[in-house]
């Protein structure tokens, strides 16, 4: 409901349902393993953009009566220095309503409140109908330390806002894909409305994101000042054409088959790789690449990073590529290399954004 998950109950008795309530405005919420059916209460999962991941025990005869059981041990973090909320953006259209989830340091939401415009980074997905949940991630803090806004964009192609937000005829699939590129946009222009400038405003997406981030940076380039493309899925047209790829066929019922006409000139004009326009100032991008990855191959990220480069050669901000010669489409399982490549990222970001210091 409203985009958030929710945790019903039904009562049996009384033949009603009560939705359980928490308190902050975006989360992520649900049931544990329950081995008892006759029982008086209830284990739920309970973490936000600021709570970390906790075990709850919710009575079902009064369900402000609660146990916190077990919450993960972040070290050196304090929840009361940060905040989070949840808005609504209007989209181009008029009529659609584009959820964020926004999670900020108090220190950086008063310099806003004065009028100060700081630095946010915006962080996008919307494909295969999955939902990007408003959850707690302890990785978010070295850009929320420095000043940073983190907002996360719950754009159609997703499925927080139901069936619909992903299907045809007005979601994020097939022949109204644009949608999701032109929901992103639009958030990005309600942020520097209100809270920062594109000279310090950043982009985020991984794989079907990367996409994502391709298609926005070509359709407003003027927006960002730093784009972050992780195994980004940027030449459409081309790989969908290519059956003999093996996971080409099986992509072509979230894309459309390239080989109907009317797909295949779809995807033309959103293809990140064939939208790229002349004598236009793109921002600072860093995009990586797998060797080993089955599911968007090396040469994607490598082709439009030549592209971006040659399509304008005097555009100061730099394009670079870090390709991963031992690395699937999931970058590193290790816990350590996973943290030393999430480094490079928020290298570059803060390099560019004048934050490193």
């Amino acid at each position: 409901e409203g985009g958030i998950p929710r945790v019903w109950v039904f009562s049996k008795d009384e033949k009603n349902m009560k939705m359980l309530s928490f308190d902050e405005a975006a989360y992520d919420v649900g049931t544990l393993a329950q081995f008892e059916a006759d029982t008086k209460s209830i284990a739920v999962s309970y973490d936000s953009l600021v709570t970390p991941p906790s075990s709850i025990e919710i009575s079902l005869d009064d369900d402000s009566q609660r146990t916190v059981l077990k919450t993960k041990a972040v070290p050196g973090y304090n929840k009361g220095d940060y905040g989070c909320d949840r808005m609504e953006v209007l989209s181009r259209d008029g009529e659609t309503k584009i959820p964020i989830s926004v999670v900020y340091s108090n220190e950086t939401m008063e310099k806003v409140k004065a009028g100060e415009r700081v630095p946010v980074h915006l962080y996008g997905y919307g494909s295969y109908g999955a939902c990007m949940e408003a959850d707690f991630d302890s990785t978010r803090l070295p850009l929320i330390k420095r000043g940073m806004i983190y907002v996360i964009a719950h754009i159609r192609g997703g499925g927080e806002m139901g069936r619909q937000w992903y299907e045809e005829p007005n979601g994020g699939k097939y022949l109204c894909k644009k949608n999701t590129f032109n929901d992103f946009v639009d958030v990005a222009k309600f942020l520097v409305d209100t809270w920062t400038t594109p000279e310090m405003l950043s982009c985020e997406g991984r794989s079907a994101g990367g996409l994502l981030i391709g298609a926005s940076i070509n359709q407003a380039p003027e927006l960002f000042k730093c784009a972050i493309l992780g195994v980004p899925f940027v030449d459409v047209a081309v790989t969908m054409t290519d059956s003999t790829i093996p996971l080409t066929s099986g992509e072509w019922v979230e894309w459309g088959n390239p080989n109907e006409e009317k797909y295949h000139q779809y995807m033309m004009e959103y293809s990140p790789m064939n939208n790229v326009q002349k004598g236009k100032t793109y921002p600072a991008c860093w995009l990586t690449g797998g060797l080993n990855d089955p599911r968007v191959a090396y040469w994607e990220p490598a082709k439009f990073t030549a592209t971006l480069r040659h399509a304008n050669p005097d555009n100061e901000n730099p394009i670079c590529m870090k390709l991963d010669l031992s690395a699937g489409h999931f970058s590193a399982s290790d816990r350590y290399k996973y943290l030393r490549e999430l480094a490079y990222d928020y290298s570059f970001l803060l390099d560019q954004l004048k934050l490193a210091n």
